[in-house]
């Protein structure tokens, strides 16, 4: 949805808060959800879990004011947002948004919500300002001029710029609204801890690498949540995951590899989930190292690789290539017939020629056990760059922040599009010159940059689909990066259960989304 005029965007949303109250004395029968994980974020501050384990927590601790309606956008393709904790939000001009805030929200700590509560969570020290506490709240917001209430249930947004998708920024990652009251006291050590927002489930304890217990935020506005508690539970091996759902210790597990979801076919009560997501695993190339300056080498790199067949070994019959870093959600921007980096072999070798590539070793770097499936993926594609006389040499190391130190030319990322638009994720994000493929000095194009900075401020959109396709073509001719696989998510639960995964890494177990038969 994109707010490119003055607009109201404002519907009455009916919820189950205006229904009448269990009365407290009545016995909770409502039962603990149980959940095996691979991993916990090392701090609930929401900005610093953006992962794939820590979103997880998030989306059931916070609200945002506008929310994305994953199920609409799988029945009808495009963009589909609704009102959330704001019930309208207006451009008032094109540098400002006048959000209305919904009345009777309590957050966890029993305050009511208020225009305090945005201007705590959208603060200059949090989100846009210089310094900032963290450069994932710059991600979505660092467009920022200021931000300002209006009473107690208006609060008014000022960006630098024009920005055709502030509505969906607001329903995406960074938007998560936290007590102004619980903020104040503890500060950012109290959001890391125990964070106070207005979701269905408050944090009741976190022990980092071991176990996150949620319970049930009962004056929640929406409702009384189905859970009386949510409660994650660290197992690392998938084995050990699937093991404890079968012996009845957990209700659902995340994170297994195909084969396990498909022995579970013709299991009574259990069922694995194949989930395809808004999200990606890439290869990034050191254009600053000999073997990769020249960017034929890459293109060869990158049209040696069958991706399909790739992705098939890995993920199963269900895979589809991803031929762009884009997904099908960014509606009319969405190029349907880019084809990419096709397999073609011959092609390979001849731009390796045309470079003068005479055999020097490419090593690459991995943390085998940060990413699903990478240490497999890697291995296949040394096959295929092997079959063509590109020599490379794997090295690993325990974890993420070890592989970017110097001495490698080839790395791997995760890709998230938060929201459905190129602004949201992908080429005009993680490629960016603000983003830290660039800020590494792994890559400093010319042409690339001054074709984001004026996607970011174009809002016809002819111009923007223009720019957006221009830079698809550029990346290409670039080619600072191999597009693996989109990452698919492989989970198990209880028959029972009756709950969908949306297509990033969040877990919504509100009332809407959760069901227990």
């Amino acid at each position: 949805m994109t707010l490119s005029r003055r607009s109201l965007l404002g519907v009455s949303l009916a919820t189950p808060a205006l229904l009448p109250r269990v009365a407290g004395a009545q016995a909770d029968t409502r039962p603990v959800l149980r959940i095996a994980v691979q991993a916990l974020p090392p701090t609930l501050e929401p900005l610093e879990a953006i992962s794939n384990v820590g979103l997880r927590i998030t989306t059931n601790v916070f609200d945002t004011l506008w929310r994305r309606d994953f199920r609409a956008e799988a029945a009808q393709g495009g963009q589909h947002l609704t009102p959330f904790l704001a019930t309208s939000l207006e451009q008032r001009d094109p540098l400002s948004w006048v959000a209305t805030l919904r009345e009777g929200v309590r957050m966890q700590d029993g305050t009511e919500m208020t225009s305090d509560d945005v201007l705590s969570t959208f603060s200059a020290e949090r989100m846009w300002g210089d310094p900032v506490q963290t450069f994932e709240g710059r991600v979505n917001f660092g467009h920022l001029a200021g931000v300002e209430a209006e009473g107690p249930r208006r609060v008014v947004f000022r960006t630098k710029t024009p920005d055709p998708v502030m509505a969906q920024r607001l329903a995406a990652y960074g938007g998560w609204i936290h007590s102004a009251k619980a903020y104040a006291e503890s500060g950012r050590d109290g959001l890391r801890a125990k964070p106070v927002g207005s979701g269905p489930y408050r944090v009741a304890s976190f022990q980092r690498d071991q176990r996150a217990v949620l319970e049930s935020h009962d004056d929640y506005w929406q409702g009384r949540p189905p859970a009386k508690q949510v409660v994650f539970t660290v197992v690392p091996e998938a084995s050990s995951r699937l093991a404890g759902l079968q012996a009845g210790d957990y209700d659902l597990v995340t994170n297994l590899l195909p084969e396990q979801v498909e022995g579970l076919a013709q299991h009574p009560t259990l069922e694995g989930v194949d989930v395809a997501l808004d999200f990606a695993h890439i290869l990034y190339y050191d254009t600053s190292r000999p073997a990769l300056r020249d960017p034929r080498v890459r293109r060869a790199l990158n049209h040696a690789v069958d991706t399909e067949l790739l992705g098939r070994s890995l993920w199963g019959p269900a895979f589809r290539p991803m031929r762009a870093l884009q997904i099908p959600a960014f509606g009319e921007l969405y190029d349907a017939d880019r084809v990419g980096f096709a397999f073609d072999p011959d092609r390979s070798r001849r731009l390796l020629r045309e470079a003068g590539y005479r055999g020097e070793e490419i090593v690459i770097r991995i943390a085998p056990g940060y990413y699903l499936q990478m240490l497999q993926a890697v291995q296949i594609v040394q096959q295929m760059w092997q079959a063509v006389g590109i020599n490379t040499r794997l090295e690993t190391r325990e974890n993420l922040s070890l592989i970017t130190q110097p001495g490698a030319d080839i790395r791997p990322t995760s890709i998230a599009f938060r929201f459905p638009d190129p602004l949201g994720g992908g080429l005009a994000v993680h490629l960016a010159e603000d983003y830290s493929l660039q800020k590494n000095g792994f890559w400093q194009p010319v042409r690339f940059n001054e074709l984001v900075r004026a996607l970011r401020l174009a809002n016809d959109p002819a111009e923007r689909k223009r720019l957006w396709l221009a830079l698809l073509d550029e990346f290409e001719a670039e080619a600072p990066a191999l597009i693996l696989y989109p990452v698919r998510e492989y989970f198990a639960k209880r028959r029972a259960i009756q709950w969908q995964h949306p297509p990033l890494y969040y877990m919504d177990f509100r009332a809407s989304q959760l069901r227990f038969s």
